[in-house]
């Protein structure tokens, strides 16, 4: 089971090569959205035999379809700054304190930091992380007695990116 877990998060991790690519592919989902709701919500004349014409639009399930992908493409476009929400534990504000500033490179979208700011929310005694894409930094509040320095940088390394500390407080 644990085997199938990290080959299925090695393939996701795999569309990270894509993400340079997302403004293309964002911009061709509008297009085809557009297009699709203009086929959708046109009115078409049914030509007839005895002159007179019927204007028809598109049935019920029609609509239903093109505004469910709508729905699903908003989430989809939008998911990068839904999903990241800071870590806390359960007695985060009585746990001794120490904040880290990471230089982090690689980064090419607000999708990257998210991952990063993920992958480091789950390191055991991190109380807090924010990474921002358009500094290049993440800030770490961490537990020193639990988790150091070095394996916050490890953590960013395993993602995929490139760490290293840029200031220490040891929350003396």
């Amino acid at each position: 089971m644990q085997k199938t877990i990290l080959s299925s998060a090695g393939s996701l991790s795999a569309f990270a090569a894509f993400e340079k690519y997302r403004p293309y592919f964002i911009g061709l989902t509008a297009v085809l959205l557009g297009a699709a709701f203009c086929f959708t919500y046109r009115k078409r004349e049914v030509k007839c035999e005895d002159g007179s014409c019927k204007i028809a639009d598109a049935g019920k399930w029609n609509k239903i379809g093109v505004w469910s992908a709508t729905i699903i493409a908003a989430l989809a476009v939008s998911y990068p700054y839904l999903a990241a929400k800071p870590s806390a534990t359960a007695n985060a504000a009585f746990a001794p304190k120490a904040t880290v500033v990471l230089k982090v490179k690689g980064m090419t979208c607000a999708a990257c930091a998210s991952h990063i700011q993920i992958a480091l929310s789950k390191v055991k005694g991190v109380h807090r992380t924010s990474v921002e894409y358009e500094t290049g930094k993440g800030v770490v509040e961490y537990d020193p007695a639990l988790v150091q320095p070095e394996a916050l940088i490890k953590r960013v390394d395993e993602t995929g990116y490139k760490a290293a500390i840029a200031h220490k407080n040891n929350g003396e």
